[in-house]
């Protein structure tokens, strides 16, 4: 009687034994074409990571800075191309700023900006009491997930009207609450 070890042994024998070298060489060939190609890749990657710091330096530093010397905020070329370098704002609220930009923004009116999101997860089988609200969601065992936010895009336009109103409360000190970085952008219009 032949044991389910001896099958499975033959089998296996079997099946290594037909594999060819030239397939063994040819996977081999593979795999050496995927890493050749992997290491392209990361260069690649690693060559546009730095022309995007050189494209930023040209267009946030050399060129505004250039302008400022000349006198001039902007330029027209003979081409007819017209070169500005236009103000542009970026900010954001990190975890440990967040209570304090978030009373900040609540104190001086402009708590509307804050989006109060509210999560819940629910198992399979359980629409209807996701469709129940608030108080009754508690008193079934299920603990809301909870977050307030500022969406960046948002943050970004208040913080830009803040800064170009001239508004006083919206100090150095208080932008330091919003990660506020400021610069101008290079725009070469054709």
């Amino acid at each position: 009687m032949t044991k389910i070890k001896d099958l499975f042994e033959d089998s296996t024998t079997k099946a290594v034994e037909e594999i060819k070298d030239s397939s063994v060489q040819d996977l081999s060939t593979l795999c050496n074409k995927l890493l050749r190609v992997e290491g392209m890749v990361g260069n690649v990657e690693e060559r546009l990571k730095r022309l995007k710091e050189q494209q930023r330096e040209l267009s946030e530093q050399i060129i505004p800075d250039k302008l400022s010397q000349l006198g001039v905020t902007d330029l027209r070329l003979e081409d007819g191309s017209r070169i500005t370098a236009d103000p542009f704002y970026s900010a954001r609220i990190s975890a440990d700023n967040l209570e304090a930009a978030h009373t900040w923004l609540r104190k001086h009116g402009h708590g509307d900006i804050i989006k109060n999101t509210l999560t819940l997860t629910f198992g399979q089988g359980e629409d209807e009491i996701a469709k129940e609200l608030g108080e009754m969601l508690i008193s079934k065992g299920h603990i809301p997930d909870e977050k307030e936010a500022v969406h960046s895009s948002t943050l970004r336009a208040f913080v830009k009207e803040q800064i170009e109103s001239g508004n006083g409360a919206f100090d150095p000190d208080v932008q330091k609450k919003f990660s506020v970085y400021q610069g101008k952008r290079t725009k070469i219009n054709r």
